[in-house]
C-alpha cells in the first residue's frame, strides 16, 4: 500500500470518529493546506492534521512535521501555530490518538504502549492517555503534557 492510500485510510477513520462523536467536519479544498480537516464543535473550530502511526520498540511513533521543497531545497517544517491537534491512527492497535500541538515536539511523537520498567514518568507519554474514542468533548479536555 502506498503512503497516499495509507494516509487516506487514516483520514477516513478520523473523520468517521469525529462524525460519530457529534462534530461537523470540514475538509479544505486542495492539498496545500497545513491541516487535513477542521472539526466544529460547540461553535469552535479546531484545525486537525491526521497522521499515521506505527509501532516501533514498544512505542507508537508518528512524524509531526513534514518536508517541503522551497527553491529546490528540502525543508523540514513544524506544524506549530498552524494546527490545533494531531489525530494519529495506528493500524496495529486499530485506535486513534488525539494530541494537542502543545504536547508534540517539532519532529516526531512517541506514545508508549506499556509503562517503563523503571517507573519513569518524566517525558513519557502513555498511549492510553491520548486514546481518542470519538467524543468531541475530548477536544477541550485532552492532556497537554
Amino acid at each position: 500500500m502506498n503512503t497516499k492510500r495509507t494516509g487516506d485510510i487514516s483520514e477516513a477513520v478520523a473523520i468517521t470518529a469525529l462524525l460519530k462523536g457529534g462534530a461537523n467536519v470540514l475538509i479544505p479544498f486542495g492539498d496545500c493546506n497545513r491541516y487535513d480537516l477542521v472539526a466544529e464543535f460547540e461553535d469552535k473550530f479546531y484545525r486537525i492534521q491526521v497522521k499515521t502511526g506505527w509501532i516501533e520498540k514498544g512505542n507508537i511513533r508518528a512524524s509531526v512535521s513534514n518536508n517541503t521543497t522551497e527553491d529546490g531545497k528540502t525543508i523540514r517544517r513544524s506544524y506549530k501555530g498552524q494546527v490545533d491537534f494531531f489525530i494519529i491512527f495506528c493500524r496495529e492497535t486499530d485506535k486513534l490518538y488525539l494530541l494537542p500541538i502543545e504536547a508534540c515536539s517539532d519532529s516526531d511523537i512517541k506514545l508508549r504502549l506499556e509503562k517503563p520498567k523503571n517507573n519513569q514518568k518524566v517525558g513519557i507519554k502513555m498511549a492510553s492517555d491520548y486514546e481518542f474514542n470519538g467524543s468531541v468533548t475530548q477536544l477541550v479536555r485532552v492532556p497537554t503534557r
